[in-house]
């Protein structure tokens, strides 16, 4: 049976569609914390929520004198009685509990959407809570509870308003079943209605009494105004009662229980699509009871009635994962919690068969608690949020009733302009057939009301003139079928009335226009004859009088800036003799060919008008005047010719405006003054190329500034004299190159400045002293070379430290000549060292003792006489290196002493050995 209902529940989650994102409350519907959204889940969306809070805050209760253990039996009995008759097995003493507590409430919630519209689902709690007493007294230790609280039933009503407004309104509700175990209590009262304020019982799980809840909520989802601003703002108000049943005590027909009146804001902002935060601010109203304390246990007991009102804040971070679950963490903060329902009773299971009853006072909230938890949601079945049977995955427009041959879009107006002539994206989209109703064809004007048989066209007059003889375009769109009950024909003059025999052209007049030119009727009609008293041939504009060289049409102006030169076309149509010589005195004579028709100009410019001569009018004439040989005809205006036609400038610098030549005044001239070649203008005021006009500088230094030529003030001048060869400019200031420019040093080395002499303070100088020939310099410091710097050593010693002198050890390399006592070369040199050694002030007072030792070969009195004579020969050479004999003595031991065993050649190369001890 497990196997089913886990097949069951991972076959709901792979079959839902978790593409809705909404925040989950305690209530498994659409929220946060304890505040309702008027928004709901949507339909067939299903919701599981796990949400609570853990607190440590042990100021939720205090003590009120006692704690007493009953057997079972005599729990039953205490606890089914009014006046509490049993006597308890033990007592404590007041405080007895006040210790270490922890408590945590989770709410599972599961909920369902049915339409849009409504709501439904069920809440469980799971309480629990570990309490350890301070003070351990005859065996009533700490308890450890937990259990489920009054099942809940929730409901909630969305009103039907459009989908696209902003703001939701909705109804929500339900109801508390008594599922709680009364007797399986515990010390935090997790809801106000649980406290019994006539009996001052207080349940901490749940009563066993029905408790009614209904409330209205309000969202605001800002998302909706179009600027996608991802925020909501939610209201609430609502009202919790509990039914008292048989059992209750109600004195003077007030009920025992409160009557609570609760409200809550809260807003949601989403930073992503998988992250949103939330706040919340809830309160709850009650009625005053005279059984609330303050904090000060000597309050007076008018001042003890009180309203038990409470007001929480809660922040949470909330993840959204793309499978619709969502990770809440967060934190409560109580703002009220100076107030206690004073001696508040509670029944604990201590263990087996033993009850024990707490009286104390304790709060609803705690003054801060963790909040935290997991959600999900997903649809049960694909949605279609606009009903257009397209389901949203599906759906380019989700929330847009479309079409399906739209992607789930709607489609815009088919025909804008409503003559029954399509837009043309709908032939575009091959969507003709779905509008055949409405419109037909292409409409070339969309915007414009037209004729079906014009592509949605509006239509010229087919007969201008009102002869009855259709325009000419009226055959050539093939519309005279269209027109035949206004006209019929092709008329041959539209803008003239004229009988349907004469092709709409009037009879009486046959040149028209007076060119002497017949109109087109005459010879269409063979009548040239008739009229060749009138005119002759045949006019092309029959409309415009023209001349019979082109046809009977007006020539164009052929000289438009009429400055004598002939327009272009004239040449093109190689009318330029007849328009040179016209004896016709209407019309205009011209000659050459304009290359400028439509501005007036001079025939030397080719009938194009000439530039300003002087543009900057400064009175020298711009560069074209003398390139175009034009000089002469501007003199009056300008001469010569200007560099800077575009800049006012005097003659002397040959048009060119000529600013400060030396703005900085440090006899260098500005760089314009090269440019526009005007030393000579100048030498008077400046000299060479100033680089740094806007700055004083010498000539030197091509009129730019110089910097410090000494930063450190050590008489060493810095690199950038010598790189700029100015140690001549500067020989009063400082000499030769500084290598430490930013470090005041000696001139000797080189402007750095120089390390100690004597580093180790030994009174031997460091090698640099003596590389650079500075033993002078420092001959009050420190004298000769010190070959161990960084080690404090002697003088005689060469600076290096002076070996100490060890209490016993073996003179490495002193050796005799076989069978006597006289030194080997080698024993000499290591001798000589330890003479250096005890000679050394260090060692001024040491005194030493030398030994000599053999190997057993040969008689032992020889070899002890041999082994004296050796170490008298030892001191006899240190002495002669200057060790006073009265700090050496001499000992022979012979074999007496042997390292090594003399068995071996090894052994006895061991034990023949010359040994020096020091005494103190």
């Amino acid at each position: 049976m497990l196997r089913f209902y886990l097949f069951l529940l991972v076959f709901t989650f792979a079959n839902v569609f978790a593409n809705d994102t909404k925040t989950l409350n305690k209530y498994g519907f659409a929220g946060v914390n304890k505040t309702q959204s008027a928004q709901s889940l949507g339909h067939s969306k299903l919701s599981f929520s796990i949400l609570g809070n853990i607190t440590n805050d042990n100021t939720l209760f205090r003590d009120r004198g006692h704690t007493r253990q009953f057997t079972e039996n005599a729990f039953n009995i205490h606890y089914n009685s009014e006046e509490g008759e049993a006597v308890p097995d033990l007592m404590a003493p007041s405080n007895a509990y006040v210790g270490d507590f922890i408590a945590g409430t989770a709410y599972i919630s599961l909920g369902i959407g049915i339409w849009n519209y409504f709501d439904l689902g069920v809440t469980l709690p799971f309480y629990y809570e570990q309490f350890e007493p301070e003070v351990d007294f005859r065996g009533i230790s700490g308890t450890t509870v937990g259990g489920i609280g009054n099942l809940k039933t929730n409901l909630k009503l969305r009103f039907p308003l459009p989908e696209d407004q902003p703001i939701d309104i909705a109804l929500f509700g339900g109801a508390d079943i008594g599922t709680a175990n009364t007797k399986k209590d515990g010390m935090w009262v997790r809801e106000a209605e649980y406290i019994n304020f006539n009996t001052n019982n207080a349940e901490s799980f749940g009563n066993p009494n029905f408790t009614f809840r209904g409330g209205l909520g309000i969202t605001a989802d800002f998302s909706k105004l179009g600027d996608d601003v991802p925020w909501l703002i939610h209201l609430n108000g609502g009202y919790r009662y509990v039914l008292p049943n048989d059992d209750d005590k109600i004195i003077s027909d007030v009920s025992p229980y409160s009557k609570i009146i609760h409200a809550s804001v809260a807003t949601e902002f989403f930073f992503f699509e998988f992250l949103s935060f939330f706040a919340e601010y809830y309160v709850e109203f009650m009625e005053e009871r005279t059984n609330l304390s303050l904090l000060d246990p000597n309050a007076e007991a008018s001042e003890n009635k009180q309203a038990l009102d409470l007001g929480e804040l809660t922040g949470a971070l909330v993840f959204h994962t793309p499978i619709g679950l969502d990770f809440h963490l967060g934190a409560t903060y109580s703002f009220v919690n100076e107030r206690y329902i004073s001696n508040l009773r509670a029944y604990h299971v201590s263990e087996p068969h033993f009850y024990r009853e707490f009286a104390y006072d304790g709060r609803v909230v705690p003054e801060y608690s963790v909040y935290a938890g997991v959600t999900w949601s997903g649809f049960l079945l694909p949605q279609d949020a606009d009903g257009d049977g397209i389901l949203d995955k599906d759906d380019a427009c989700p929330y847009e009733f479309g079409h399906p041959r739209n992607a789930g879009c709607p489609f815009p107006e088919p025909d804008i302009d409503g003559d029954g002539v399509c837009d043309s994206w709908v032939a575009e989209k091959g969507f003709l057939d779905l509008f055949e109703d409405q419109c037909v064809g292409i409409d070339q004007c969309p915007t414009q009301v037209g004729d079906v048989k014009n592509n949605g066209c509006p239509l010229d007059n087919p007969d201008t003139d009102g002869d009855g003889v259709c325009d000419p375009w009226v055959k050539q769109k093939k519309m005279s079928k269209h027109f035949k009950d206004i006209c019929k024909g092709v008329d041959s003059c539209p803008n003239e009335p004229g009988p349907d025999t004469n092709n709409g052209c009037p009879m009486d007049n046959p040149d028209s226009d007076g060119d002497g030119l017949c109109d087109p009727w005459v010879t269409q009609k063979n009548k040239l004859q008739d009229f060749a008293g009138i005119c002759r041939g045949y006019d092309n504009c029959p409309g415009e009088a023209g001349p019979k060289e082109n046809g009977g049409c007006p020539w164009p102006d052929p000289d438009t800036d009429g400055d004598g030169l002939c327009d272009p076309w004239v040449t093109e149509k190689k009318m330029g003799y007849y328009f040179e010589n016209a004896k016709d005195p209407s019309i205009k004579k011209c000659k050459a060919l304009d290359r400028c028709p439509y501005d007036f100009g001079p025939a030397d410019n080719d009938g194009c008008p000439f530039d300003n001569p002087d543009t900057d009018g400064d009175g020298l004439c711009d560069p074209w005047v003398s390139e175009k040989n034009q000089s002469d005809r501007f003199a009056d205006i300008c001469t010569g010719i200007d560099k800077c036609p575009n800049e006012a400038g005097p003659t002397i610098s040959q048009g060119c405006p000529t600013d400060d030549p030396d703005p900085d005044k440090d006899g260098v001239c500005s760089p314009w003054v090269l440019e526009k070649g005007m030393q000579d203008a100048f030498k008077e005021v400046c000299q060479g190329v100033d680089k740094c006009p806007t700055e004083v500088g010498p000539i030197e230094n091509q009129g730019c500034s110089l910097d410090d030529p000494d930063l450190d003030n050590d008489g060493v001048c810095a690199p950038w004299v010598t790189e700029k060869g100015l140690h001549k400019l500067f020989e009063g200031v400082c000499v030769g190159l500084d290598k430490c420019p930013l470090e005041a040093g000696e001139k000797e080395n080189d402007g750095c400045p120089l390390d100690n002499p004597d580093t180790d303070g030994d009174g031997v100088c460091d090698p640099w002293v003596t590389q650079k020939n500075m033993l002078d310099k420092f001959k009050d410091v420190c004298t000769g070379l010190d070959r161990c710097p960084l080690d404090s050593g002697a003088v005689s010693n060469n600076g290096c430290p002076v070996p100490q002198i060890e209490e016993n050890v073996k003179l490495e390399g002193v050796t005799f000549k076989s069978g006597s006592s006289v030194l080997e070369p080698n024993a000499k040199r290591v001798l000589k060292g330890i003479a250096e050694q005890l000679l050394a002030p260090e060692n001024k007072s040491v005194k030493i003792e030398i030994h000599g030792h053999t190997d057993n070969v040969g008689r032992p009195a020889a070899n002890k006489k041999l082994s004296q004579q050796r170490a008298q020969s030892v001191i006899n050479y240190l002495a002669s290196q200057g060790v006073p004999k009265s700090r050496m003595e001499a000992y022979g031991h012979g074999d007496e002493e042997p390292v090594a065993d003399n068995k071996t050649a090894e052994g006895r190369e061991l034990n023949r050995r010359i040994e020096m001890h020091r005494l103190d």
